[in-house]
């Protein structure tokens, strides 16, 4: 707000004599500053953000002049053209991170011609020539040499001068325009229309103005051009956002690794297009890319930052390379750590589920060959001999095949209860507790809810505490336990307590398993089991 009060209040009389003229130069003004300060949050285009908000106070300064006392008329005077510099520097350098050797030869040529000749005219002219009739003593003015027929030919060089940097100006637009993919001129062309509309617009202002003397209606013409320039910034910004957003949302649909895509959002919402992401390998126990190739974890330079990335028990889960300036925000690192280790958490859980379903899978494939397999071979082998055997060993071998039979549902039946309980299902959590309790000859004091659970939080449940009956079982060294089930809100709560001996490993694969299906569920466990204390453990289930 100051940026463009400032300018105000420096037009002075301009507001009575030719408000028209100052009200859209203050449109201008304020247009590139909130534009410049848009580009600026944006890592490639800081510098031209800058370029912009400088442009933008510059503007409304060059009608200092208005202020006949003190350093305004030569101010005015020398430095009239600076905000068309500015802007020129600013339409040439995007998107780009970096303006071309070309172009910035040509701002430099550009910038000492406006600037420098002007310096000379204040040196062999006097305020009157330049328009300051009102000049008085105090007004600041070199009065070195007065020679109006030199001032006069100064006059029509820079004139024919800014003619051809206009068209040089224009042919630099132009071609930029053919420069890169279709995206990229795609974002290019609104800037560079409203650039080109802007400098045929200033070519001849100068010259009306250099012949006639100043117009209110001309330099409003002049200025409405110039506020298609901010205006077209904010266009193309708007479509580089909405261009960026789309190459994210195109991530989504590849069959980039979650690695990749977690990479990708950080360097995105952090605007930090080198920002790296090394994950830890317990098998390697070292980093690896994204790309799973070793990862050289250098010291933190001069413009980089590592930032370790740690999970529950301090758990090494990442390390994040990132831009110093970024790494010295601690609001903005610690958003950064938070959300790599929420991704990573999630990951590493969804990868711990995977193994555990393959090895599930393992363990029924070895139950049923050691169990019903072995038990259906042998009944084969029986069933083969009761067609060959003498009718006094028949009735002894279809006892045997009946055993074996039943030995191979028994079999059977066990295996499908440890998989999914048909008694859950029919009689409910409480029974199927109970029934898991007397299958292990546990003694169990089942606290139960009173109504049936949603069918997937009921299974959840169930599997808390069937595994936890079984840790119990083989660890707790009692055959008493209190169970405890209840809903709180839209929570359930679900408590397995024993009298054993305690100690358990809270961190150790048992436990971790546990844990993991309960935080797949989008719940949480707590585990407490001192020494000679027993176990407790305490799951807090969503309800939906």
């Amino acid at each position: 707000m100051s940026a463009v009060l400032v300018p105000a209040v420096a037009e002075g009389g301009l507001w009575v004599r030719h408000p028209l003229t100052t009200v859209v130069n203050l449109l201008v003004s304020a247009g590139a500053i909130g534009a410049g300060a848009l580009l600026a949050g944006d890592a490639e285009q800081r510098v031209t953000g800058y370029v912009l908000i400088a442009s933008g106070v510059a503007r409304p300064l060059e009608w200092a002049d208005e202020w006949a006392s003190g350093p305004g008329p030569l101010y005015a005077q020398v430095f009239e053209y600076l905000p068309i510099t500015l802007t020129a520097w600013a339409l040439l350098r995007y998107p780009s991170a970096s303006l071309g050797r070309h172009r910035r030869g040509f701002m430099v040529i550009m910038a000492g011609w406006v600037i420098g000749l002007p310096a000379i005219e204040a040196c062999v002219a006097r305020p009157a020539w330049v328009g300051i009739p009102n000049a008085t003593p105090a007004t600041w003015w070199p009065n070195l040499w007065a020679d109006r027929r030199l001032y006069d030919t100064l006059e029509y060089t820079l004139m024919a001068g800014c003619a051809l940097l206009a068209i040089g100006f224009l042919v630099f637009m132009l071609r930029g325009l053919r420069v890169g993919g279709r995206r990229h001129r795609a974002e290019r062309l609104p800037v560079a229309a409203a650039g080109i509309l802007a400098a045929m617009a200033s070519g001849p202002v100068v010259v009306i103005t250099a012949l006639a003397g100043p117009h209110d209606e001309v330099f409003a013409i002049e200025g409405m051009a110039e506020l298609g320039v901010p205006i077209a910034f904010l266009v193309s910004l708007a479509q580089r956002r909405l261009t960026r957003l789309s190459s994210l949302m195109a991530v989504f649909d590849t069959t980039y690794p979650t690695t990749h895509l977690l990479r990708e959002l950080l360097r995105h919402n952090l605007r930090d297009p080198g920002l790296d992401l090394l994950i830890w390998s317990e098998a390697d126990r070292g980093y690896l890319t994204v790309d799973g190739e070793p990862a050289d974890v250098a010291t933190s330079s001069r413009d980089r930052r590592t930032i370790p990335v740690h999970g529950r028990g301090d758990r090494r889960l990442a390390l994040l390379v990132v831009d110093a300036a970024m790494a010295g925000d601690g609001e903005l690192a610690g958003a950064a750590v938070a959300i790599s280790k929420l991704a990573m958490e999630n990951l590493m859980l969804s990868r711990r589920l995977l193994t555990a379903d393959y090895d599930a899978r393992q363990l029924i494939v070895a139950d049923l060959h050691d169990g019903a397999q072995k038990d259906l071979c042998a009944l084969r082998v029986a069933l083969s001999k009761i067609e060959h055997a003498e009718p006094d060993r028949v009735p002894a071998l279809v006892e045997t095949a009946d055993r074996l039979v039943a030995n191979a549902l028994r079999e059977l039946r066990d295996l499908a209860h440890g998989v999914y309980p048909h008694t859950l299902t029919h009689a409910g959590l409480a029974a199927a507790i109970e029934e898991t309790a007397d299958g292990l000859g546990l003694i169990v004091h089942l606290t139960g809810p009173e109504h049936r659970l949603p069918a997937t939080v009921e299974k959840t449940v169930y599997f808390f505490v069937s595994e936890a009956l079984t840790n119990a079982h083989k660890y707790a060294g009692t055959v008493h336990l209190q169970v405890d089930v209840r809903q709180s809100g839209g929570v359930i709560i679900a408590e397995v307590r024993d009298d054993g001996v305690g100690g358990a490993d809270v961190e150790g694969p048992g436990l971790a398993r546990l844990r993991d299906r309960i935080e797949a569920y989008g719940g949480r466990l707590h585990v407490r089991s001192p020494h000679g204390e027993g176990t407790h453990v305490v799951a807090r289930i969503p309800c939906v």
